[in-house]
């Protein structure tokens, strides 16, 4: 098949030692433009590439499959579009890293007026799950379109919240669009695709890892106006992304969380190091410049949205079950000793009793080996 520019810049983009900057840094030097390389000799190409990158463009259909592409793309309704289309987001445009094209599902979706992105750890607590659901929920219903990387945790509890009550919500990947990961996420990515769209900077079957997310968060970043974290430990990628906005110059908001737990102690240093503390969705509406003027587009049929069901924090228990329960509340969380010896129960009952609250979901065991209410 002729190769076009679009197909041009899909295979480029896919070459190893070809990345954003370096192509887009070719492009205004090689006459013709960048995609030109795709039909020079090998001795043309060592005029502007290093030799490995000679050696990628002489074998470039070992990395990428141009009609089998195309084909696959028809297939699932998306599509390729670059940083010259006008459905490229205006929010990456001015970035000097900003991807060289992006892989959408649907291929109709755009990227909305107003965006906040909601990151944080993959294993968070039962804290962390209702406090991310209570903020992806209301920030919805105030208009704001979640963004996030369909990781496990916080990311997943984020798009769910938003989904359950016909909010918009897109999806970011840190690997190809036929490339679902987790892979228990297959169902919720469909969702997301017929929301806010599945969106990727990476050929379709290239697999996340260690060095993807990374570029993936940037990307989460740059198509916020802020950036949410709730709870994160000292390491993840919520707190790349964090400092990605922060670079950007964009808000970081974080909220804080028990300072014996490890799922916070990214957050409390995000906070120390200068991003907002903030414990209500009101103040980050009071933070961010709340325009309701801006959100006419799309409130109609959040209008017509159903309130969440309450949860029920406070289950029918009796006996030493009700009792562990009350425990808990005062406590906030505690292990089985902790709860044997203030019970003055023996830990055998406690642990049978535990097990069946957290059977139920109503009590959750931490990373710590602590539990608390759900």
């Amino acid at each position: 098949m002729s190769l076009d520019r679009r197909t041009s810049l899909m295979i480029l983009s896919a070459l190893p030692g070809l990345g954003p900057v370096k192509i887009r840094k070719l492009d205004g030097l090689v006459p013709g433009g960048v995609d030109r390389l795709l039909d020079m000799n090998a001795e043309e190409r060592h005029s502007w590439c290093s030799k490995p990158v000679v050696e990628e463009l002489e074998h470039w259909q070992t990395f990428f499959d141009p009609e089998k592409v195309v084909s696959t793309l028809e297939n699932m309704g998306a599509d390729f579009i670059t940083f010259e289309d006008e459905a490229y987001p205006d929010r990456l445009r001015h970035f000097g890293d900003r991807p060289i094209g992006l892989y959408r599902c649907r291929s109709d979706c755009r990227t909305p007026v107003r965006t906040l992105a909601i990151v944080g750890t993959r294993k968070p607590s039962a804290y962390g799950r209702r406090v991310t659901r209570e903020f992806a929920t209301e920030l919805s219903r105030k208009g704001f379109s979640i963004v996030s990387g369909m990781a496990e945790g916080v990311d997943t509890e984020a798009h769910r919240s938003v989904l359950d009550i016909g909010g918009l919500t897109l999806a970011v990947l840190g690997g190809g669009l036929k490339r679902c990961y987790p892979a228990s996420n297959r169902l919720l990515m469909e969702e997301i695709m017929e929301s806010g769209g599945v969106w990727s900077e990476f050929p379709l079957w290239r697999r996340a890892d260690r060095r993807s997310f990374p570029q993936r968060n940037r990307i989460v970043a740059g198509l916020s106006e802020a950036v949410l974290v709730i709870e994160s430990g000292s390491t993840g990628g919520s707190l790349i992304t964090a400092r990605m906005a922060s670079e950007q110059g964009k808000q970081v908001y974080v909220i804080p969380g028990r300072i014996d737990s490890p799922e916070s102690t990214g957050c409390h240093a995000l906070i120390r190091d200068g991003a907002q503390l903030v414990t209500s969705v009101e103040d980050i509406l009071d933070d961010i410049d709340y325009l309701p003027g801006l959100l006419q587009a799309t409130s109609e049929h959040r209008k017509a949205m159903p309130k969440p069901a309450e949860r029920d924090y406070r289950p029918e228990l009796e006996g030493v079950a009700e009792q562990i329960w009350n425990l808990l509340g005062d406590l906030g969380s505690a292990r089985m000793d902790t709860l044997a010896t203030g019970l003055e129960v023996p830990v055998a009952e406690v642990s049978r009793h535990v097990m069946e609250l957290e059977v139920d979901g109503h009590v959750c065991r931490r990373l710590d080996g602590q539990y608390e209410r759900v």
